[in-house]
Parts: structure tokens; C-alpha cells; sequence
């Protein structure tokens, strides 16, 4: 299911400027609504004025002329449009993230018939089966799928909780703690760091580096500690590390996952309105599964560090999968 979906995902997205100028051209249908052409479908040249954008559209020819902005080339402007030779309507529709902001277009009057509408809508299928499906149903498939593979993840730790799990659950830990260190260093203004000869940029790059850093550190350390003993004192080190990792995410499976499917059901409306009751409510959940980490690390008999496993595979494996189709929905330009 979810090698279906990155497979849709990652050919139909309107990647500007590698695909084309704009993010994409709907042709507007009487019968059955739009029609969406990728803009990766476009055959483009330029000069120095203008861009010439070319389709095959049932052996015709659509071809969008486009001008480009002055100071930035892909603020475009100007549509003309023809199709088998013959002017047709063109207009801007909206601005499209990919992964610039981009340009979205629309052309009327292509008299396609029905079966031709039909043919095309089969060619292009999957970017209208996106288009169709929307971005917040997309969200919402991502979530479904997070926390599948969340449930997965512990349920196979569960069955085989062996070298590969400890080291899932190792990067997994690291990669919570180096959320945590970004988040919270990246919350410093600016102005309380230039006094100190830092520059924005500067303080950019102490962010990252620190936040890596301290991700890699609390890989090695929990790596460690699931592979050898560790004295009294380490263990209380290795412990909070790791309760602070697998706080991170919980808190980042909770508030993508969970805070998107909630709009699902009807009683959680209000909950979602007063957004700080919201962010209370995955905090003190996410405390809750990091204090249950803790304790379990902290008995260190087999049993309890097959559950410490279980639980941090799964909200690994969820926080992990969330991050990946966030980024791949803003980067590919599905959503803003």
C-alpha cells in the first residue's frame, strides 16, 4: 500500500522548474470537470521573452505561450493558448508550491468529446486521480499509512525482537533527540544570539550541527545500552536520553498522525478548535509513553526491554513514516 502510494506520488508531481515553468494545466470539460495534465507531459523551450509549452492532445496539438517576469522568470504571465491551430481560452487559476511557487493554468474550448475526455482522463490518470483524491485526503492517507506502519513495526519487534530491532530502535531514539535539540534551539530568536558575533546564519548552522550532534550521541548511547550493561550511573543517563527520544516521538506521532484524523470524527471538534487544549492533550499523552520507557529501561529484565523495544519500534517506525510523507508531500508540491 505504501509502495502504491509513493509510486503515484513521486512521477505525477509538478516539479517546477525541472518539469516546466508552471505547476500544471487543467482543461476545463462541460461533461465532467476538469481535466488535469501534468506539467512533466510538456515538451518546453524558452528565449529570453517567453516560454512555448507543447501537448499531444488526441494527435492535436496544445500549445501554451507564456511570458516570463521580469525579475523572476517563472512569474509568468500572458497566456496564449491554441489547439490544432486554433486560439483557445487560457487563464491563470491559482499558485501551486512545486517545490518554487509555481503558476497553475487553465484552457476552455477545446470542443474534446466525451470519449475523447475519457481517453485523456486514462492517459494522465494518475495526476487526476490526485487531483480527484485532494490534499487533505492525501494527508489523511499518509496518516492511515504512519500508523500502520507504527502498529507493524512493534508487532514484528514484538515477534522478533532481535539485532535489527535494537538498531531501529537505536536510530529511531537518535533521530527523536535531534527533533527535540532542533526544535528547541530553533526557537531562540535571533536578536538573543547577533550580541554574541553570531549571525542568523550563523546561529542556523549551531542549530543543525547541535541537533545532529546530539542525535548521534543519543543513537550510541542507546545502542549501548541494549547491547552491553551499563553501570547505575549510565543507566539513569542512557534512560532520560532515551525518554526524551522516545517523548519526541510520541509527541510527533500523536500530533501529525492522530491530530489529522481526528477531524474524522464529529466529538473531537471542539477539541480541535481550542488548538492548546489540543497540544496539552498530545503532550502529557507523549510524557505518558516516555515515562513507560523510562521505567521499562530502568527494570532491565528481558521482558521489559522486549516492550521498551515494541514501544519504541512503534512510535519509531510512525514518527519516522510521518516525517517522510510530510516532507515528500510539501517538497513534491501536493501540499502548502
Amino acid at each position: 500500500m505504501a509502495a502504491t502510494f509513493l509510486w503515484l506520488l513521486v512521477p505525477n508531481a509538478p516539479d517546477v522548474p525541472d518539469n516546466g515553468p508552471f505547476a500544471g494545466v487543467s482543461i476545463q470539460t462541460e461533461q465532467s470537470g476538469p481535466l488535469h495534465l501534468p506539467n512533466r507531459s510538456f515538451r518546453c523551450t524558452e528565449t529570453e521573452q517567453e516560454f512555448q509549452c507543447q501537448i499531444d492532445i488526441q494527435d492535436q496539438l496544445l500549445t501554451l505561450n507564456l511570458t516570463k517576469g521580469q525579475g523572476y522568470p517563472y512569474d509568468l504571465s500572458n497566456c496564449r493558448a491554441s489547439y490544432s491551430g486554433q486560439a483557445v481560452d487560457c487563464r491563470e487559476a491559482g499558485q501551486n508550491y512545486a517545490p518554487t511557487l509555481a503558476k497553475l493554468y487553465e484552457v476552455t474550448n477545446l470542443n474534446l468529446s466525451p470519449q475523447q475526455i475519457q481517453s485523456v482522463r486514462q492517459t494522465y490518470w494518475g495526476i487526476n486521480t490526485l487531483m480527484q483524491v485532494g490534499e487533505v485526503r492525501l494527508i489523511w492517507i499518509s496518516a492511515g499509512l504512519s500508523i500502520t506502519a507504527g502498529i507493524s513495526a512493534a508487532f514484528f519487534t514484538w515477534l522478533h525482537s532481535g539485532v535489527w530491532s535494537k538498531g531501529f530502535i537505536s536510530f529511531a531514539c537518535g533521530f527523536g533527540v535531534y527533533q527535540l535539540v532542533e526544535r528547541f534551539l530553533g526557537r531562540v530568536p535571533f536578536d538573543v544570539v547577533t550580541p554574541y558575533g553570531l549571525t542568523p546564519d550563523d546561529w542556523v548552522g549551531v542549530v543543525r550541527g547541535g541537533a545532529i550532534a546530539a542525535g548521534v550521541v543519543a543513537m550510541l548511547l542507546t545502542a549501548l545500552f541494549l547491547w552491553k550493561r551499563v553501570n547505575r550511573f549510565g543507566r539513569v543517563l542512557i534512560s532520560l536520553i532515551t525518554g526524551a527520544g522516545i517523548f519526541s516521538l510520541a509527541w510527533w506521532a500523536f500530533s501529525w498522525n492522530v491530530g489529522y484524523v481526528l477531524p474524522l470524527f464529529g466529538w473531537a471538534n471542539q477539541l480541535i478548535q481550542r488548538g492548546h487544549l489540543l497540544a496539552l492533550f498530545f503532550t502529557s499523552l507523549s510524557a505518558l509513553v516516555a515515562i513507560a520507557a523510562v521505567i521499562l529501561i530502568w527494570i532491565y529484565t528481558n521482558s521489559s526491554i522486549r516492550k521498551f523495544l515494541c514501544l519504541g519500534s512503534g512510535f519509531g517506525a510512525a514518527a519516522l513514516a510521518s516525517h517522510l510523507f510530510m516532507y515528500l508531500l510539501l517538497d513534491l508540491g501536493y501540499t502548502d
